[in-house]
């Protein structure tokens, strides 16, 4: 059974269309370090482990990352569901990479 966070159809555009899914691929590195971090920790906790579960801390970590900051103010983005959204994005693109080590 897949199992995808709650990213949809309109969340992924509005992303796009502010730049983020780039500001992902720039660096989906450093991006996956992170979500790595946040799977890690959370694992810990909570054995059966869904993508949702990540989210939370990974956005944690997001808002006091600062290149993700910069960006958000570069863009004017000031919003708080840019953190989520973006983190949600994350998870998406890597949950498989995550649950496999």
């Amino acid at each position: 059974m897949a199992i995808t966070v709650a990213l949809t159809q309109k969340k992924l555009q509005d992303l796009k269309d502010a730049g983020l899914t780039t500001l992902f691929e720039d660096d989906s590195a450093g991006w996956k370090a992170k979500a790595k971090h946040a799977y890690t920790a959370t694992h810990a906790y909570i054995k059966e482990i869904r993508p949702d579960d990540v989210t939370a801390l990974l956005v944690a970590e997001l808002e006091v990352t600062p290149e993700f900051r910069n960006y958000l103010a570069k863009k004017k983005l000031k919003q708080k569901y840019w953190s989520e959204w973006f983190a949600e994005l994350i998870i998406d693109r890597l949950w498989s990479e995550l649950k496999g080590g």
